[in-house]
């Protein structure tokens, strides 16, 4: 395998990873979502959808973090455990967040369009495809040989609040009004947090690879690997949306 240079393997982490992030991008999902003539029910349904299954994608990220950290120690590298174990703790509850939201918006759809939604059924369901694959991201790269690639699968997906956050909140509140706002307690939270996350991840993904470059497949594996759940877990809830925009017909 050919090493690098500590320097020239970031660069080619970000560049191998652009066709993962760009596939992200072009997810059809987004340009629904983004639509200006969007149907405001459907919306609200994606919202709802994305607050209850997201739960069980959020509710395990501290532990996951946790558990990542105690294998890279078990491994021989305390400095990027300590940062992980630090960076667990502010994940935890995380997950209340989106409960709140899942029942905001049950009560909401429920006011607006005589709905029956029950916020404690939805939050029971299983994980769909998309979600139980992400799960499975996380358990592999933590039970796998190289468990610091948890940086990469952070730093991909605390992105995505800071890159695509603001526009899809705008679009929303322009097509809903300020009123769901209340509603989107996760996302709207997140635009901020992740801002510190991101920084974070960009730090120990760098200080990997500067002392491993030969470490790069696997990160970009990993970091391409959790796009691409996100990805189905985004489509997931705007089927599960659209099912269930049929059925208040």
């Amino acid at each position: 395998m050919r090493v690098l240079a500590p320097s020239q393997a970031v660069v080619e982490y970000e560049q191998q990873m652009e066709p993962a992030r760009s596939r992200f991008a072009e997810n059809p999902t987004l340009a629904v979502l983004t639509a200006a003539d969007i149907d405001p029910l459907l919306l609200q349904l994606f919202l709802l959808n994305f607050a209850s299954m997201g739960v069980r994608m959020t509710e395990p990220v501290e532990g996951w973090i946790l558990r990542a950290a105690e294998r890279c120690q078990e491994l021989g590298d305390a400095e990027l455990g300590r940062a992980l174990r630090g960076h667990a703790a502010a994940e935890a509850g995380h997950h209340l967040m989106m409960v709140r939201d899942t029942e905001s918006l049950a009560a909401r759809l429920n006011s607006r369009y005589a709905l029956a939604l029950d916020a404690r059924q939805l939050l029971a369901a299983p994980p769909g495809k998309g979600a139980a694959r992400y799960i499975r991201v996380h358990e592999e790269v933590i039970e796998g040989p190289t468990p610091y690639v948890q940086v990469a699968v952070e730093y991909e997906i605390e992105m995505l609040p800071v890159r695509y956050g603001p526009p899809l909140v705008a679009a929303w509140v322009a097509r809903l009004g300020e009123g769901i706002l209340k509603c989107l307690e996760f996302i709207t939270e997140h635009i901020e947090l992740d801002v510190g996350h991101t920084k974070f991840n960009a730090r120990q993904l760098e200080r990997v690879l500067e002392r491993n470059p030969a470490a790069l497949p696997a990160m970009v594996a990993a970091g391409t690997n959790v796009l691409n759940a996100y990805g189905e877990f985004l489509s997931d809830c705007l089927q599960s949306a659209t099912n269930m925009r049929k059925e208040a017909e």
